[in-house]
């Protein structure tokens, strides 16, 4: 958006009803710049208007239409199977036209900007607070896997390639290494040491993928649970956030819910001591995603389960520890040291999971 364009300009290109009165920052997410746009009369919708960032997502367009495509069969499906109730598909993001005819507008710079209807008497959360709250989440992105298992997965674009290709991470991270400035390099040194020596099992769901032994499925790749709407009974109620949808492995999507809905601290806790894997918020989301998964996964992607909150959590702490060796080029940061916190806060995560490492295998077993 040049200096001469205003929220508000772009806003006034899409094809919606009500009167723009007011715009502010919303949200916590690391990528894109978002707005809520408020509207001037009660009776019209207010909206969330969104710049895409386009040195992640090379293809805008493209990305729009995925989400186009996946959020109509997930209405698709809210009809036929009358889902008024079902948890996490009460609302679905619905993204609205500009008057070209685009699902964007493009400002004079060449960003994309896209366009939603907010949802009201909602909200979100970085760090579950309950049980109950854990298994909503269960619920919601076991009802995502669900309804998209008949989704023509190959016609999706692949809006970031290599996003969980962890083999590839790897390499990056290798030559992030090579190159990271000695100070960088220093500070990171035991962190780095103790990644390597799990390359080999975190690599293992990646490989099985890979020699045809796990279904593509259409998954959300971004599952963190403030990508997830609750409204103020706590009931999931929409599945936000749908850039990263993609072909992937169910695991992507369980695991990354995991990494954070059973993340007693926040994902860059100052606090490490605040960090540890809740057991009871994991058994709580494990219990409501196999309500709505266990007739619909393969006997190989149940076995390989248990690996996924392990897989995502190495590999959350592989892409924040290249950034911070890279400087900081990717996630946007708050104060120098970001990326190296985050990456602290996600290792010592990952060490938790691997004290309780038997309970999480023999409760996820104990479904099948």
């Amino acid at each position: 958006m040049s200096s001469s364009e205003t929220v508000q300009d772009i806003f006034s290109q899409f094809n919606v009803t009500g009167t723009y009165q007011a715009a502010r920052v919303y949200g916590s997410g690391h990528i894109n710049d978002t707005y809520l746009i408020q509207t001037s009369d009660p009776a019209n919708p207010d909206y969330i208007l969104r710049k895409i960032n386009k040195y992640v997502f090379k293809n805008p367009p493209a990305l729009l239409n995925n989400i186009a495509m996946v959020t109509d069969h997930l209405r698709y499906k809210k009809e036929q199977h009358h889902l008024e109730d079902e948890t996490g598909l009460n609302q679905i993001l619905k993204l609205l036209p500009a008057f070209s005819g685009n699902y964007y507008v493009m400002d004079k710079n060449e960003d994309y900007w896209s366009l939603l209807y907010f949802i009201p008497d909602s909200k979100t959360l970085d760090v579950v607070e309950n049980d109950d709250q854990a298994m909503e989440g269960g619920k919601a992105f076991g009802n995502f896997i669900r309804y998209l298992r008949d989704f023509p997965v190959k016609e999706l674009h692949i809006s970031i390639p290599h996003f969980h290709d962890l083999e590839k991470r790897l390499e990056w991270f290798d030559q992030a290494i090579k190159e990271a400035p000695k100070d960088r390099l220093d500070r990171a040194g035991d962190m780095i040491s103790y990644l390597e020596d799990r390359t080999e099992k975190m690599t293992s769901i990646g490989i099985a993928g890979r020699k045809g032994l796990l279904p593509l499925r259409v998954t959300h790749n971004d599952t963190k649970f403030n990508n997830l709407l609750l409204n103020q009974s706590d009931k999931a109620i929409c599945i936000l956030d749908l850039d990263t949808v993609m072909p992937g492995y169910v695991h992507y999507d369980y695991g990354d819910a995991l990494r954070t809905i059973a993340n007693t601290g926040e994902e860059d806790d100052k606090d490490l001591n605040n960090i540890r894997f809740n057991l009871a918020c994991f058994k709580a989301f494990t219990r409501g995603y196999f309500n709505r998964t266990l007739d619909v996964l393969t006997e190989k992607e149940k076995k390989l389960l248990p690996l996924a909150p392990f897989m995502m959590t190495y590999e959350q702490t592989i892409r924040f520890l290249t950034d911070y060796l890279q400087g900081d080029i990717y996630y946007k940061t708050d104060y120098p040291g970001h990326n190296l916190q985050r990456t602290k806060a996600q290792l010592t995560l990952y060490k938790s999971m691997e004290s309780a490492e038997n309970e999480i295998r023999s409760y996820i077993y104990s479904f099948m």
